[in-house]
């Protein structure tokens, strides 16, 4: 009888140590689970700024308005967003040498003619200077 209660103890001891182990992982589990959810939270709350990161660009870029951006961005998160094409943007100096193209030497702002002479003859651009570049 006694060694029959000693093999008992024996067998209870291991279960109780199997039921702790399984306790742990359990708890390890739980606790990944967790991270995992708020690793996700974090991933999601950066990809919504990105995607007003992106939406800002756009509206830079194209000069759309900024809710028709959103509604393009927002409209289903599965497919892909269509973007308008990337221009580059004129440079002010640019559509100054236009409009002196199509309007003669001299630029008219508010009625009054710009002082200075041609951009042209100010830096002249010889073809030939460039022919080696």
């Amino acid at each position: 009888v006694a060694a029959a209660s000693d093999e008992q103890a024996t067998g209870i001891e291991q279960v109780n140590r199997a039921v702790s182990e399984m306790d742990k992982v359990v708890q390890q589990n739980a606790a990944n689970a967790e991270e995992s959810a708020s690793a996700s939270e974090e991933m999601n709350a950066q990809a919504v700024q990105m995607r007003g990161f992106v939406g800002d660009l756009v509206v830079l870029v194209s000069g759309a308005a900024r809710d028709e951006v959103g509604e393009g961005l927002a409209a289903d998160h599965k497919r892909r967003v269509k973007l308008p094409m990337v221009h580059r943007p004129r440079l002010i100096g640019d559509s100054a040498a236009i409009q002196e193209e199509q309007h003669g030497s001299q630029l008219v702002r508010n009625g009054k003619e710009k002082q200075g002479s041609h951009r042209r003859q100010t830096i002249p651009l010889i073809d030939q200077d460039f022919q080696d570049f």
